[in-house]
């Protein structure tokens, strides 16, 4: 883990997945000729399915593209439907859940047999804990970004820079937050430089945090659960100050919200890693292996890059990427480490519904 104290607005990255939710229309089951992949949906899934119908407009299979609604609901889906999907796209919390279940969800990747992963792919960005279980390499790395929030320029006659902004007494009502405990909390542990893995294991320090999600909550009259309704708060202007992903909120702008700025608070800000995956039991692993190939070829990562908004950690990247607004490579990030956060998920969901009942 990197030290979090040596960057600035990229400082204090913490690693937790986060997902476009919106829909996609798919259909489950398929014959053999059809993969069948498992998304997040919206802007997310799109660019991704652009890059696999490339790749299945020269071969002789179709691709089949279902979302869900969080990464519970995904692992939900594929233990209830074996043999239905054969790639997946989990973030590193669906990853970890993954991985602590008693009957596999996910089967080893030959990286052998995707060489442009290896080649593309920044070293330190493949042999993250997430995506590697007992040797074996169980996920790779697609796009990364962070879990900022963003505010009406029009609306905001200052500008805001920093997570103490979001307190002022002129929000209230007017806040938006991310209804996700293990994320929220993560960002207020940067909130108050701190490390949300120490609180994991440090109760003084979970209570520090704790005070600082309360006094953020003072202002807020929602909170979201996908990302589709954090950009409608801020389009519909419900909210003033909305706690969003920086390429969803880029998106917005490039749709002609300018008004609409997102912030990367000078403290830092939780960021998120998306993955791609193989569906254990996949009838098509050989295949499978051949489109992620394809997908990590370094043209097809700067084109989803640039249709997503989000970082791809490909070696010497362009211009374009290093200028998104929640840019950084993978040396200036601080990950989850989810062998103490997986364990207390539940009892820090119940703490956060606490904090919103305060």
């Amino acid at each position: 883990m990197t030290d979090r104290n040596m960057v600035t607005r990229r400082k204090a990255l913490a690693t937790i997945g986060a997902g476009s939710l919106a829909g996609v229309a798919g259909c489950l089951g398929g014959s053999s000729s059809t993969l069948r992949f498992l998304g997040f949906g919206g802007n997310t899934q799109e660019s991704q399915m652009e890059i696999f119908e490339r790749w299945a407009d020269d071969s002789e299979y179709e691709i089949e593209g279902t979302s869900a609604g969080g990464t519970t609901e995904m692992i939900s889906m594929i233990q209830q439907n074996p043999g239905d999907f054969d790639i997946v796209a989990l973030n590193d919390t669906g990853m970890a859940q993954a991985a602590a279940e008693d009957e596999p969800i996910l089967e080893p990747i030959d990286v052998d047999d995707v060489p442009n992963y290896t080649d593309n792919i920044r070293d330190g960005a493949q042999d993250l804990t997430f995506l590697v279980e007992d040797g074996d390499t169980i996920g790779l790395i697609r796009e990364n970004g962070a879990t900022g929030y963003a505010y009406n320029t029009e609306l905001v006659d200052r500008e805001l820079t920093s997570w103490d902004d979001i307190k002022d007494d002129e929000f209230d009502g007017e806040l938006a937050l991310l209804d996700r405990a293990v994320d929220r909390f993560s960002n207020c542990a940067v909130a108050i430089d701190a490390d949300i893995n120490d609180a994991a294991d440090d109760e003084a320090l979970l209570e520090d945090v704790i005070d600082e999600a309360e006094a953020q909550n003072e202002n807020c009259f929602s909170y979201w659960s996908d990302g589709a309704t954090s950009i409608q708060y801020l389009r519909q202007e419900n909210a003033t100050v909305c706690e969003a992903w920086g390429g969803r909120v880029l998106a917005l702008q490039e749709d002609g919200y300018d008004h609409i700025e997102y912030v990367m608070p000078e403290e830092g800000a939780m960021a998120w890693t998306d993955t791609l995956a193989v569906v254990d039991g996949t009838e098509n692993r050989e295949t499978v292996h051949e489109l992620l190939d394809f997908t990590y070829e370094r043209e097809n990562l700067i084109d989803m890059s640039d249709a997503m908004n989000y970082t791809v950690q490909i070696e010497d990247p362009p211009e374009e990427m290093t200028d998104l607004p929640d840019y950084a490579p993978v040396e200036d990030l601080a990950f989850r480490d989810w062998s103490k956060i997986l364990p207390l998920q539940d009892e820090w969901s119940e703490q956060f519904q606490e904090v919103k009942q305060t």
